[in-house]
This record gives C-alpha cells, sequence and structure tokens, in this order.
C-alpha cells in the first residue's frame, strides 16, 4: 500500500514538473527577437508622440532693428525724385529717412511671443511741371506695432522661430505740402539776376498747406522665419500683409506717405523687412536633479 502511494507522488510530480517545464517553455518562446524589435519601436513611437507638458515660462528677450530700411533708404538718399527741365528753377532733391526697432518676449517653451515694433519715418518728395511751377511734400512723424507671434516650430529647434501673427499698427505725425508757380497767366519771365546783392529774383508765388496732430491706424498678418546665426545673434525677414483702416486729422490735404505704412496710394500693401537681433534667455530651475538626490538619500536608507 505503500509502495503505492509513493509511486503515486512520484507520478504526481513528475507531471507538475513537466507542466510547469512546458509553461515556462512557452513563454519563452513568444518573446522572440522580433517581437522584442516590435515592442521597443512601440515604446519609443509612444515617447516621440508624447507631449511635452505646457509650463507658462518666459524663455527669453530678443531685440534688434531693421537692416531694409536704412540700406534701401538711407544709404541711397538724398535721390533726385524730380523731372529737369530747362530754365525751371532748382528744387530741392527728394529723400527718405527710416529706422526701426523691434523688441519681442517668448513664452511657453517659445510657443508664443509677444511683439513690440517702435519707427520714425521721414519722407519728402519734389516735383517740378512748366517753369517755375512745382510742389513739394513733406511727411514725418512716428509709428509703432504691437501684436502676438505663434511658432509653429517650437517641437523641432530650440531657439529658431519660424512664427505667424498678427500686429495693431498705429502712427502719428505731420505733414506739409508746399506749392509754387507763376504771377503772369500768360508766360513767363526770366528770373532777373541782380549783381549787387548776387540773388535770383523771379515772378512766383508761394502757398503752403500744414496739417499737424495727424493719426492713423491699420492691422497686419506677419509671416517671418529667425535663424541663429551666431552665439545669441539671430538674422531673419518679417512679410506683413498689411490694410489701411483710417486716418484721422486730414482737413485740407489728403496724406501720401504714412510712417510704418508707407504709400496711401492703396489700401493694402505688402512689405517685406530684415531685421538683425540679439537674445537675451532666460535658465529655468532644472528639477532632475532635486530628483536624483531625492532617489539617492532612499537608496541610502
Amino acid at each position: 500500500m505503500r509502495l503505492k502511494i509513493a509511486t503515486y507522488r512520484f507520478m504526481f510530480l513528475i507531471a507538475a514538473s513537466f507542466l510547469a517545464f512546458n509553461t515556462v517553455y512557452a513563454q519563452n518562446k513568444k518573446i522572440s527577437p522580433d517581437s522584442l524589435k516590435k515592442q521597443l519601436a512601440d515604446s519609443l513611437n509612444t515617447i516621440k508622440k508624447a507631449k511635452k507638458p505646457f509650463k507658462f515660462t518666459v524663455d527669453g528677450v530678443r531685440a534688434g532693428f531693421d537692416l531694409s530700411y536704412p540700406i534701401t533708404d538711407n544709404l541711397f538718399s538724398p535721390f533726385q525724385n524730380s523731372i529737369p527741365i530747362p530754365n525751371a528753377t532748382p528744387v530741392a532733391p527728394s529723400y527718405k529717412y527710416r529706422y526701426e526697432g523691434t523688441v519681442d518676449v517668448g513664452f511657453a517653451q517659445n510657443r508664443f511671443f509677444a511683439v513690440f515694433d517702435y519707427g520714425y519715418s521721414r519722407v519728402e518728395r519734389s516735383r517740378t511741371g512748366l517753369n517755375y511751377t512745382g510742389f513739394s511734400y513733406d511727411s514725418q512723424g512716428s509709428y509703432f506695432r504691437l501684436g502676438a507671434d505663434y511658432n509653429f516650430m517650437h517641437r523641432t529647434f530650440k531657439d529658431e522661430v519660424m512664427f505667424v501673427g498678427f500686429r495693431y499698427a498705429a502712427a502719428s505725425f505731420k505733414h506739409n505740402f508746399t506749392y509754387y508757380g507763376a504771377s503772369e497767366a500768360w508766360g513767363y519771365r526770366v528770373p532777373r539776376l541782380i549783381e549787387s546783392t548776387a540773388t535770383i529774383v523771379d515772378d512766383r508765388f508761394v502757398g503752403t498747406i500744414t496739417e499737424s496732430g495727424l493719426s492713423a491706424n491699420w492691422l497686419e498678418i506677419v509671416l517671418g522665419l529667425k535663424v541663429n546665426v551666431w552665439k545669441q545673434f539671430f538674422m531673419g525677414y518679417t512679410a506683413r500683409f498689411m490694410l489701411l483702416s483710417k486716418v484721422k486729422g486730414e482737413n485740407q490735404l489728403i496724406a501720401n506717405d504714412l510712417p510704418g505704412f508707407g504709400s496711401t496710394n492703396k489700401q493694402g500693401r505688402v512689405v517685406l523687412n530684415y531685421y538683425i537681433s540679439y537674445r537675451i534667455a532666460f535658465k529655468t530651475k532644472a528639477k532632475i536633479p532635486l530628483l536624483k538626490k531625492s532617489v539617492e538619500g532612499k537608496t541610502d536608507k
């Protein structure tokens, strides 16, 4: 009897051992190299798809100035914009001076930027017509822009910016219109030279219209790029699609040139600006070293 019981126990142990071996073998067989690669790839894709947590942080300040205006306007100024006419009284050449600076502040891991632009502009245009006739127009004032940009490449680049945004812009300025012509209705006399004083005497009349305290505002949609070229220096461009809203203060004279907007011949304009800027980055406190210390403390205990 005891022999039978011992035999049964022995057979039961063999069966249990065989069953456990088959279970372990089946589990090990399922984890093949291919399945392991697949699981690893799936885990990496999950990590790639994971979005960075949104944190409202101030990341840095960038300040710069426009290069296109000084090159295209100031460098080649003054430029002659008048039509030369024989025996006509010479007029001063036309000129244009424009300067612009910009500041942007980055937020939320450079997702968003608050932007402020400020500039000054002075434009004078002169024209001559028949002998001793013509006019000159002078406009000068300042302007600002205020708006926001969204960097839709903030996940790909750390510092570079490819953005789309909007601006509200306003200008305050004054303008002056001077016109002159002949005093005779039929024909024009040659100016007389008085040798004693060496001055030119002609029979022209001169009129002037001056208006100050004018203002204008418009809206802009902007697209642009800012690239890190060296250390903390950036270069880039901004394309502006501008739509003029309103000009206030015009009574006798229609504004021909607005600071920051340009010619008023059309309600909408497209302008391209090139900027060079310097960025000051703000450092945030790292939380990983603190976590590491806490883990090491728990391990020591």
